[in-house]
């Protein structure tokens, strides 16, 4: 079992990765205007988005966020996703690092909340390395590593540890407003301040083969991350009915960390 600073570190960078694909994470040809997504709408869609991170012109590795799957937990019906983040074998100090992020998640009428998050470490084959579970009976998150309670901290009001940013964030793409939302990692609690605009650029898109009119967002996620990650993003948003997150550019001490979508899958 390992379980010491470089653990933390990695796991910190990974899910800072996770929370800016979140954040990120089509041209028409009449003038409609396509309707603002609510969150059914979203859970309704079957789909499967992978990612590439790359920094300048070194490709860091994969970010895959699978398809939202309903399930039940503690007797009541909600939902699980998992995020698949593979780095790439041929950086040096690092080669095949695999870590799963596992979402069991609600909503309501506005957003979407964590119940349960998990980790997995598959290439060392450490599994359930850090559970995060939100009681909104009692106001508290309970943090466990290796299933041993560790930490608590409060908790006031719809939160989670990323993986369901991807979905909020679809909900208000295209609009002129400000959004700010709780985010539980490392130990500890940051926010994410999130300012969508109804500005339209044109960006290239590998996914979807040439040039598309994305919604353009920025913010700040302020969460602690390693490297003087600062948490200052730039987001763009597929401007169709169910605003695809495309692209975000995230700093760090060094730069600009780039998350682009690579493949869109739709069943």
């Amino acid at each position: 079992m390992k379980s010491n600073l470089n653990t933390k570190y990695i796991f910190a960078f990974w899910a800072s990765v996770i929370i800016i694909s979140a954040i990120s994470l089509t041209s028409f040809a009449s003038k409609k205007v396509p309707v603002q997504p609510t969150m059914p709408d979203l859970l309704g869609i079957t789909e499967r988005m992978t990612y590439s991170v790359h920094y300048g012109f070194l490709n860091l590795g994969t970010v895959i966020l699978e398809e939202i799957r309903d399930t039940t937990y503690q007797k009541k019906p909600v939902y699980y996703s998992r995020t698949i983040i593979r780095s790439n074998p041929s950086i040096p100090f690092v080669g095949r690092k695999e870590r799963h992020f596992h979402s069991i998640f609600a909503h309501n009428d506005t957003t979407a909340y964590g119940l349960n998050f998990w980790t997995d470490s598959i290439h060392d084959n450490e599994y359930l390395d850090t559970r995060y579970i939100f009681d909104y009976d009692k106001g508290m998150v309970y943090i466990y590593d290796f299933e041993v309670l560790t930490d608590s901290l409060a908790l006031d009001g719809p939160a989670d540890s990323g993986p369901t940013l991807h979905l909020i964030t679809r909900l208000y793409a295209g609009l002129n407003a400000r959004k700010n939302y709780p985010i539980y990692i490392s130990n500890e609690r940051g926010d994410v301040d999130m300012q969508y605009t109804s500005t339209i650029d044109k960006i290239e898109s590998e996914a979807f083969g040439g040039k598309v009119d994305a919604y353009y967002s920025h913010g700040n996620a302020n969460v602690k991350g390693p490297f003087g990650f600062s948490g200052a993003y730039k987001a763009w948003h597929k401007t169709n009915d169910s605003r695809i997150p495309l692209e975000a550019h995230v700093r760090v001490w060094v730069g600009n960390v780039r998350v682009k979508l690579q493949k869109y899958e739709k069943f």
